[in-house]
């Protein structure tokens, strides 16, 4: 019997969903397919194409007000309780007390994505939670879920769930075109000296190399800032800006490169799905992503360093064959350990020893 089987609540609010959407939509139909239902949580503003019609759908309406946003969603106990909801699994960090709430009114255990540094500093408001067994932490990367453990102690072990993507086939790898560099620039789309350096980078490569691309994709809403310091670098002619928002992410993936000027601490599916396409990764060095590997996945820059972009950029353009081969690698490397499939599989052992066996799964 269908009311047999696990059913697991997965709130996901408008930020995360900005950027993850395809993971989202992944995770609810890799489940689906291991027979788990599944009560999508989502903004009441989200595209009816955007969520997956697999499952209940449940729409909130999100605000920046923590206690707004916790009193709007333990609001939605009553229909979880109707669905018999066994789980409550919150996505972002930023819902997290929220969700904490809302299952202790359904008296059901919580999971806890992490998926950025950010979200280490709230483990310790929950840590009395977690003592209690009815909370487990996962983490995207393995520095985020070593720092989570620091602050709960050995006794609470943090499972490691790195997002998963779909690999490319080789026929599908993307090769890129050699002759006119065409690159996505996705960073906070907050003007600091990362975007200093390497605008300053990209005219002195315009100067050499008039053709090329720049497609700027940025996490904020207001790129008038970002407008200003590529006006000020005269870069206008080359760089067009990408709104961001659901769904844009498959547009990006079709470029040559992919840059992140700055160390966000979050780990993000864009950069992800770009190696398994094996797109060329050109990125600042960050402590918290575990899958930026200098010549194994990505070429990092170190310090704020307008020559290295600048080589970086060159080498990019001289030096296709190369870049092909590091984007093989990445491809390669995606596909032992970033795998959808091996994201369904963890999250769902998770997901067993948080509700016990009495839970029914398929298989």
């Amino acid at each position: 019997m269908v009311s047999d089987l696990m059913h697991v609540a997965l709130l996901a609010n408008p930020d995360w969903l900005d950027h993850e959407l395809a993971q989202f939509r992944r995770l609810v139909i890799g489940l689906f397919d291991e027979q788990v239902r599944v009560a999508q949580v989502v903004p009441q503003d989200l595209p009816h194409q955007y969520y997956s019609f697999f499952g209940d759908r449940l729409p909130w309406r999100d605000t920046s007000w923590a206690r707004s946003r916790r009193k709007r969603l333990v609001g939605l106990s009553e229909s979880l309780k109707k669905l018999d909801v066994d789980l409550i699994h919150a996505l972002d960090g930023q819902l997290w007390d929220a969700s904490v709430r809302l299952a202790q009114e359904l008296q059901v255990p919580a999971v806890l994505s992490a998926s950025c540094g950010a979200d280490v500093a709230r483990v310790k408001r929950l840590a009395r939670h977690v003592t209690s067994g009815r909370i487990m932490f996962t983490a995207a990367t393995q520095p985020i879920a070593r720092a989570i453990e620091q602050r709960l102690g050995e006794s609470s072990p943090v499972d490691f769930v790195p997002p998963g993507v779909h690999r490319a086939s080789a026929d599908d790898m993307h090769q890129g075109q050699g002759h006119v560099l065409c690159a996505v620039v996705s960073g906070s789309g907050l003007v600091d000296s990362d975007y200093e350096e390497l605008f300053g980078a990209m005219a002195q490569l315009l100067a050499e190399q008039p053709q090329a691309q720049f497609f700027l994709e940025g996490c904020g809403s207001d790129q008038h800032a970002l407008w200003q310091m590529a006006e000020r670098f005269e870069l206008l002619a080359n760089v067009s800006f990408v709104s961001s928002g659901v769904g844009h992410h498959e547009l990006l993936i079709r470029a040559d490169v992919l840059i992140q000027p700055q160390s966000l601490g979050r780990a993000r599916s864009l950069t992800l799905q770009a190696m398994a396409h094996g797109m060329t990764v050109l990125a600042k060095a960050d402590p918290w992503l575990d899958y930026l590997i200098d010549d194994q996945t990505a070429r990092l820059v170190g310090s704020h360093d307008r020559d290295q972009w600048l080589q970086l950029l060159r080498h990019v353009v001289d030096e296709p064959d190369d870049m092909r081969d590091l984007g093989d690698r990445a491809r390669q490397w995606i596909g032992d350990r970033h795998l959808a499939s091996q994201q369904i599989a963890r999250t769902l052992d998770v997901y067993r020893r948080a509700c016990g066996e009495s839970i029914k799964f398929s298989g």
